[in-house]
């Protein structure tokens, strides 16, 4: 049999139990389940999103990097810092029956 880079750990007993009863589930081999199982979860989309992430952070980081984060002409910053609020301020406006 042809292999490709390393071989990958075996398996205990009890793990490679696990494998064998699962395998005869689907009607494979243990060894065609665990082939199947290591190519599916290296298409898996989430692995897939994570290596386009890799490429794209560098791209949005240059991008973000140029974006001007004033408003036109105030000077001041799109985003500015919230005042805080206390415990009156969350209650505003509010109707509870109390008197004021």
């Amino acid at each position: 049999m042809d292999h490709n880079g390393s071989p990958v750990p075996s398996f205990g007993p009890e793990e490679y139990a696990r494998v064998e009863a699962a395998a005869r589930l689907v009607g494979k081999s243990p060894e065609d389940f665990v082939r199947d199982a290591a190519l599916t979860a290296a298409d898996d989309p989430f692995l897939r999103a994570l290596r386009q992430t890799r490429d794209r952070v560098p791209q949005l980081a240059e991008v973000f990097a140029t974006q001007d984060t004033r408003t036109a002409g105030s000077g001041t910053d799109v985003w500015p810092d919230p005042a805080p609020l206390g415990s009156r301020d969350l209650h505003e406006g509010q109707s509870h029956g109390h008197a004021a």
